[in-house]
């Protein structure tokens, strides 16, 4: 079963995200803020993320930052889900290494799942790296 970390600081949209993606049969783990998910990221070994960018304390992009600077996780699939409009923050997230970004204003469920099916189901096990599950945390370590 493929896994997602969701971190997200919205209660209401981590739980509509949670539900969808377990019925679409995900693992998923919920984190509300950025350090948290920091933390899950290593419990829980995602194999994809979808990150909210607004958030307070450690903002989206540092998240995005922190996971690229791993090199086990350079590929790690993360989709950005925002409802910011400033573009020069969006900006920042796609050069951050930003996989996808989504607009919440124009949340989809269908499109979230194939975009994630995508991802995930569609033969791009290269797109995680040629390191395990389990390498990827003694890297962290």
């Amino acid at each position: 079963m493929k896994k997602i970390l969701i971190i997200e600081d919205d209660p209401v949209m981590a739980h509509v995200c949670q539900r969808l993606l377990a019925k679409q049969d995900y693992s998923v783990a919920v984190a509300c803020d950025g350090a948290k998910g920091l933390e899950l990221l290593i419990a829980f070994q995602p194999d994809l993320v979808l990150l909210d960018l607004m958030m307070p304390q450690t903002n989206g992009v540092e998240v995005l930052t922190r996971i690229r600077a791993q090199e086990a996780l350079r590929n790690l699939p993360v989709i950005v889900f925002t409802n910011a409009c400033i573009p020069a923050f969006i900006e920042q997230a796609r050069q951050a290494g930003a996989t996808q970004i989504l607009d919440k204003s124009k949340f989809n469920p269908i499109a979230l799942t194939e975009l994630l099916r995508a991802l995930l189901d569609g033969g791009s096990g290269a797109r995680l790296g040629v390191v395990s599950q389990n390498e990827r945390i003694e890297r962290l370590n």
